[in-house]
């Protein structure tokens, strides 16, 4: 694990939970409720992926499933990023 850090500069342990955010937070982009996407990223229910997501981004999941489906970003060539 020291090996990991070294590397990436991140201990392993938050690094995966970054990850697991990371895929929560996407799979309520897409639209799915709060329990699947806990479910889906690791976490044992809802509640757990509020408590870590708020620790992490001072903020709550159901702030980002209020804002509505994600919207791609266009680059200067109109190629979606």
């Amino acid at each position: 694990m020291h090996t990991f850090t070294e590397s990436v500069g991140v201990p392993l342990r938050p690094y995966l939970l970054w990850l697991r955010l990371q895929r929560a937070a996407g799979a309520i982009a897409a639209g799915h409720t709060l329990s699947e996407a806990a479910h889906a990223a690791g976490f044992s229910d809802a509640a757990h992926l509020t408590r870590t997501f708020r620790r992490m981004f001072g903020t709550t999941p159901s702030s980002l499933q209020r804002r509505g489906p994600r919207v791609q970003a266009q680059g200067r060539n109109g190629a979606t990023r």
